[in-house]
């Protein structure tokens, strides 16, 4: 697990203008166990910052991406965050578009046939399972 100071200082040691709000977006990925979307991320943070801007929350975002320290998932409705950057699968839901993380031995299981198959060196695996959660699934019946 990544850890604030961590990042800050990686970030500061490149270079890169490290304000309050910054510090607030990257703290609230952290610690959150959803998957929030950069408008929720803004919601959150404006609560102690008024004045954060919503372009404020999607350049730090594409900045911790660029950077590798955020994941992108792509859900419909728009895009999701996720700071758990460790191998692991994501099961999206398709109805209401929740994300749960699964920690999973069997992702290198995965990832050891495809690469024999496919003679591929793998560096690095992003896996999304798409379903229904357990509350769509059961008001779909």
């Amino acid at each position: 697990m990544q850890h604030l100071e961590e990042i800050v200082s990686s970030l500061r040691d490149e270079g890169f203008r490290i304000t309050p709000q910054r510090i607030a977006i990257v703290d609230y990925l952290l610690k959150t166990e959803d998957h929030p979307s950069a408008e929720l991320i803004h919601k959150v943070v404006r609560k102690r910052y008024p004045m954060v801007s919503l372009s404020t929350v999607y350049k730090t975002l594409d900045l911790l991406r660029e950077k590798k320290l955020v994941n992108e998932i792509e859900v419909e409705g728009g895009a999701r965050f996720d700071a758990h950057i460790d191998e692991h699968i994501n099961l999206v839901c398709m109805k209401c578009g929740k994300i749960d993380d699964v920690d999973e031995d069997s992702l290198k299981e995965i990832q050891a046939k495809a690469a024999k198959k496919s003679k591929y060196l793998i560096l690095k695996s992003n896996f999304e399972l798409y379903g229904y959660c357990h509350n769509c699934k059961s008001k779909m019946k």
